[in-house]
């Protein structure tokens, strides 16, 4: 099955799998996870570029809801014996989605740069996005990241899949792991326990390069032990072959013999 991924929106259900046959029809599985049924296949009828959706299926299970998807499409190719369009895939890029929270996108209502936005897209009204975490009116991407002066000034927030904000949330398990453990103060975190996720989260008024920072002396002093291990083996074998010595400290000076 020829799938093409898309990076599509239709009613706050976000494209995941299409195919498209020869007849300009075909069918979509999206997901919309602040859904109360979070999953929806559609039919499709697309001309010029541009698709019309139709006939949703809705389900709260993805497995039930792609086998629905690969059940429609088989059915439809062997009813009216069409073949799906092939098609060369796009070249991957990095996308960078903000949610615009507090208005819908408008004319001034987001920053133009060099990196776009390519992509904006106002939802029908207030929705809940990412997993229920905030409410947004719509979304605009962008080929290159955004600056935090940039998303402060025009109130967006950026999508927990942008790379940058994956590499942020990864850290902040790293960060929040290590100051649980080691009982740093409230005052000091830069993360806190979100149960709701079952992970650690940034700090509101923390930014990328904070945690960066911290992130990086973490990984130095988790690494250290590892890298004095490493020496003493090395000493070990040089001595063991005649070659050298153990490190001064395991040595007696000649004051203490």
């Amino acid at each position: 099955m020829d799938d093409k991924g898309q990076q599509e929106v239709v009613n706050g259900y976000e494209i995941i799998r299409a195919v498209t046959f020869d007849n300009d029809r075909g069918f979509a599985l999206a997901e919309n996870p602040a859904a109360v049924a979070p999953f929806v296949t559609w039919q499709f009828t697309e001309e010029s570029g541009q698709r019309d959706y139709y006939w949703g299926h809705y389900a709260a299970d993805k497995d039930a809801a792609t086998r629905d998807f690969e059940s429609r499409v088989d059915e439809y190719q062997k009813d009216y014996s069409v073949l799906e369009r092939v098609s060369l895939p796009a070249p991957e890029i990095e996308s960078y989605k903000y949610y615009s929270t507090q208005r819908p996108v408008d004319i001034g209502t987001f920053p133009k740069t060099e990196g776009g936005p390519h992509t904006i897209e106002n939802y029908d009204s207030r929705t809940a996005v990412e997993h229920g975490r905030f409410m947004a009116w719509g979304f605009l991407e962008y080929s290159v990241p955004l600056t935090s002066k940039q998303v402060d000034d025009y109130e967006l927030r950026p999508a927990l899949i942008n790379p940058d904000r994956r590499r942020l949330e990864e850290q902040a398990q790293t960060v929040g792991k290590w100051e649980q453990a080691h009982r740093v103060p409230d005052a000091q975190r830069l993360t806190w326990w979100y149960p709701d996720f079952g992970s650690f989260v940034v700090k509101e008024f923390v930014t990328p390069e904070q945690l960066a920072k911290r992130h990086g002396q973490i990984a130095e002093k988790q690494a250290a032990p590892k890298r004095i291990s490493e020496q003493m083996a090395e000493a070990q074998k040089q001595v063991e072959r005649g070659g050298g010595s153990l490190p001064k400290k395991h040595n007696k000076s000649h004051e203490d013999r």
